[in-house]
């Protein structure tokens, strides 16, 4: 009988890490169900007596946790961005059966109640949760993500937009985004109505924390008076871009970024323009769950 031929090390790889993104998605997109072992198990093509091990194994925490993590991610979210939310709502929708259920279980991990979270959404627990939750994410992203075809070049105009410039570390942002929103809420500009973007000024592993910017900015071609969010009117830069389509969490942004940067770019025979790079968001989480958010990433060139 003649033996079956060896896969190879990279198709092997490429076929777990398939499977593992089956998994994720399920978990992210179900937060309120009650997930079945043999279920997730069967997604993996694996066996409930192996599957906690391999999941473990393969993106480096326990299943129950990175289940946690994933449903706590979410609520945070709504917590901070919902404010009609009422944390009942947030606790079913998260997978509990009580608010006190949800109440114990968020302190826990953030060190703060939902409704002081509400107030405050700051807390280095969040950024803790959020290192373990982009590594899991991470590891089932394959080494080479994108087709250099998969990039196109587009002559974009100037694009006015207020704009909010968020100064410090990545991980204090929410109060920056609670202050964006409410801006955009009083002026009804949903992102069905307008543009959404991300003006990408720094590095964040490239400069200080504290001096890290991240702009935050919607379409709009209307003079921008005071207001106590500190909205201003600005402009987007127009010209040549590289348009890369992005689906996934942020966590694999970075990614993408470099691949950009380190493997398009050399191959295109095009330059780069003295402008930053900006994000425009098409599909949000926690609108829809964290694999399904979309984003295109701009990057600026010279003219040939």
């Amino acid at each position: 009988m003649k033996a079956p031929e060896k896969a190879s090390s990279t198709d092997s790889l490429h076929r777990w890490q398939a499977r593992m993104q089956q998994v994720l998605r399920h978990v992210d997109s179900q937060p309120e169900a009650a997930l079945d072992l043999g279920g997730l198990a069967a997604l993996a093509h694996s066996s409930p007596y192996h599957f906690h091990r391999q999941f473990a194994a393969l993106c480096g925490l326990p299943l129950a946790r990175y289940v946690q993590l994933s449903r706590m991610r979410r609520a945070a979210q709504w917590l901070a961005h919902r404010p009609a939310m009422p944390v009942l709502e947030v606790a079913l929708a998260s997978g509990y059966e009580s608010p006190e259920a949800f109440t114990r279980a968020f302190r826990r991990l953030f060190d703060k109640t939902p409704s002081q979270w509400r107030r405050d959404p700051r807390s280095a627990a969040w950024a803790a949760c959020e290192r373990q939750l982009h590594q899991a994410e991470q590891w089932p992203m394959n080494d080479d993500p994108f087709q250099l075809d998969q990039v196109r070049l587009a002559q974009t105009p100037d694009i006015p937009v207020a704009l909010l410039i968020h100064r410090g570390p990545m991980q204090d942002l929410a109060p920056s985004l609670q202050r964006f929103i409410a801006w955009r809420k009083e002026r009804q500009l949903p992102p069905t109505k307008a543009a959404t973007f991300n003006v990408l000024y720094d590095d964040p592993g490239s400069v200080a924390p504290a001096d890290c910017r991240f702009g935050l900015a919607v379409a709009w071609d209307q003079p921008v008076p005071p207001n106590p969010q500190g909205l201003v009117a600005d402009r987007i830069p127009g010209g040549l871009h590289a348009v890369l389509r992005h689906e996934g969490p942020d966590a694999s942004l970075d990614q993408a970024m470099r691949w950009l940067y380190g493997v398009w770019l050399p191959q295109s025979g095009l330059e780069l323009r003295h402008a930053p790079p900006f994000l425009q968001r098409l599909r949000f989480f926690p609108e829809v769950p964290a694999h399904e958010a979309l984003v295109e990433i701009h990057l600026p060139l010279q003219a040939a």
